[in-house]
């Protein structure tokens, strides 16, 4: 995870903001893995892991069940699937703030179609829950 965790100190986010978005994909990584653990797993064995979910009581017992769940699903290859999940989602994340900054680029040179999407986005749900999250 020190691999993820330096890949997401590289945008620059002050530490309580980087520590939110790796706990934010640690949530992501959780579902997707999930999903596949659903396939493989009998009905009482997810109805456990997913009251172990709920009662998680930190990001690093969070983390222990992830690591479980992987195991389950990749065996021996679930440290590098579980990081392989992680990086792939960065990347995901990396070019929706590089195409957020090229549209706000493009709104501010007075791109109408840019300016438009920008107010259409602000109407949103996500963006009101974003914007609520950094006024905090």
């Amino acid at each position: 995870m020190d691999e993820v965790k330096d890949k997401i100190n590289q945008f620059g986010l002050p530490q309580k903001e980087a520590d939110e978005l790796f706990e934010t994909l640690s949530q992501e990584v959780l579902e997707i893995l999930f999903h596949e653990y659903a396939d493989k797993s009998t009905d009482e064995e997810l109805t456990v892991m997913e009251n172990r979910i709920k009662e998680a009581k930190s990001q690093e017992h969070f983390e222990t069940i992830i690591a479980e769940i992987a195991s389950t699903v990749y065996g021996d290859q679930a440290d590098q699937e579980i990081k392989n999940v992680y990086l792939d989602l960065l990347d995901q994340f990396s070019t929706a703030v590089e195409e957020a900054k090229a549209l706000a680029q493009r709104a501010q040179a007075g791109d109408p179609d840019a300016i438009k999407l920008i107010e259409k986005a602000q109407q949103t749900e996500d963006y009101t829950e974003v914007m609520n999250k950094f006024s905090e």
